[in-house]
């Protein structure tokens, strides 16, 4: 039985503190995640939610293809991500920059299904109305993830809707022009 995004936001509230056990106090934390919950919690004053839909260019990339992807994001800190169309543009594809297990690539690809226009990523049970909400849920619960997304420092750090607008724009032209890095590291708000 597939679970509604309403209940996976409910599943939200009861989730606890995760603190980076890298950090000296280690009272609670999950072993096998290192990238901590506050690194995907926004400032004060505007939800995740909203920074997703307003920084949409940077990070939805329904036109880039999986090579260019890759060697974007394996530039990236883990947790940073993209979401992209498939090569045949069927479905579209979660791709996340993890800490590298082995010699396999540091880029995981999660696919993204769409059943009676709910979006859920394949394996999983929870199910989301759109890619907003879906990505929205990744950045604070892993599910079948190894750790949750994580949101570029600036965009978390922005405090109004034109500081994302700002941020936005730079990813459209960031990623139309050469250079192979992302914005959002390079942004001071």
């Amino acid at each position: 039985m597939m679970k509604t995004s309403a209940e996976a936001e409910a599943a939200w509230a009861l989730a606890g503190p995760v603190t980076d056990p890298d950090e000296e106090d280690n009272d609670v934390t999950r072993p096998s995640q290192s990238i901590t919950l506050q690194n995907c919690l926004p400032a004060p004053g505007i939800c995740v939610l909203d920074k997703l839909i307003k920084t949409c260019p940077v990070w939805l990339q329904l036109s880039m293809n999986r090579d260019r992807a890759g060697e974007i994001l394996s530039k990236e800190r883990a947790g940073i991500f993209l979401v992209r169309r498939d090569g045949n543009m069927n479905n579209m594809v979660l791709l996340v920059h993890f800490p590298a297990q082995n010699a396999a690539s540091d880029v995981q690809e999660y696919n993204i299904k769409e059943e009676k226009s709910l979006l859920y990523l394949e394996g999983s049970v929870l199910v989301f109305e759109d890619i907003f909400k879906l990505v929205a849920f990744y950045c604070v619960s892993r599910d079948l993830l190894p750790f949750t997304l994580r949101l570029p420092q600036a965009i978390l750090e922005a405090n109004s809707f034109a500081d994302l607008e700002t941020i936005a724009s730079l990813g459209i032209d960031r990623h139309s022009s050469s250079s192979s890095s992302l914005p959002w590291e390079e942004i001071i708000i």
